[in-house]
């Protein structure tokens, strides 16, 4: 399983870019800046797309990438979500006000529209490209999902935004082949009612959510750390102990 870190950032400024993430150059999770990142010629290469929430720093780009590829597209690419968020793209996004329809235009160039929306179970498996994807509900400001992404050897855990949530570590604790975890860190902990407020993470929120999965040799990715507080949060971060952490940088390739 390749995973690229198209942008990883709790905030856009120069140099960081939003949450977006690439498993096997055809699977996006989520779509904060994919197409300030991808060519053309690797954007056609996206097959299916899973978005966690619908705020608007994990889906901007799936209004470029629709925009760039129209008059491309054989076939739709696939907009994976829970209900809500399947909802959310259709009355608030791909509207024909906020953005023209991409999941309706259609014409001599492209035959079929370029984005098919697709509502995904809740704690189901469902079979999304090359992979199972099972999702489970976190706490988050909006309706959002944790995905457990699983080939026939792994399973990758993208938890992506939360605050403080059990479900989803208790579905984890079942599954004996996750390869890494994929959670936020987005303020430091002098910041802790800040973070509780709007159902995010510090680095000691961070550790107590892994505690729960009682997995200490399980790689932790850090994603979406506010560009205001780098330096604090890695400083705190650091000085956890037992953990197998790496805090995440846009343009980082792993395997797993």
């Amino acid at each position: 399983m390749k995973f690229r870190v198209l942008g990883c950032s709790g905030g856009q400024v120069p140099g960081h870019n939003l949450s977006s993430f690439l498993v096997n150059d055809s699977l996006l999770i989520d779509a904060g800046s994919t197409t300030a990142v991808l060519t053309l010629k690797a954007q056609q290469k996206i097959k299916d797309i899973l978005i966690t929430h619908m705020h608007l720093d994990h889906v901007m780009a799936l209004a470029t990438l629709a925009d760039n590829l129209f008059g491309k597209c054989r076939v739709p690419i696939n907009v994976w979500g829970i209900d809500e968020v399947v909802t959310g793209l259709k009355e608030s996004f791909f509207n024909n006000k906020l953005w023209p329809d991409f999941t309706r235009i259609a014409d001599d160039s492209q035959r079929l529209p370029v984005l098919r929306l697709c509502r995904l179970p809740e704690e189901e498996p469902a079979a999304v490209g090359d992979f199972r994807v099972t999702t489970v509900r976190v706490n988050h400001a909006v309706p959002s999902v944790a995905f457990f992404i699983e080939n026939r050897r792994r399973t990758l855990l993208h938890v992506g935004d939360t605050g403080p949530t059990e479900r989803v570590w208790s579905v984890a604790r079942g599954k004996k082949n996750i390869c890494a975890v994929v959670i936020e860190v987005s303020f430091p902990d002098r910041l802790q009612e800040v973070a509780d407020a709007s159902y995010h993470l510090t680095p000691q929120g961070l550790a107590r959510e892994i505690d729960k999965l009682g997995r200490p040799s399980v790689p932790i990715l850090v994603t979406h750390v506010k560009p205001e507080y780098p330096r604090e949060i890695v400083a705190s971060l650091k000085k956890l102990k037992g953990y197998h952490l790496r805090i995440l940088k846009d343009g980082d390739v792993l395997r797993f």
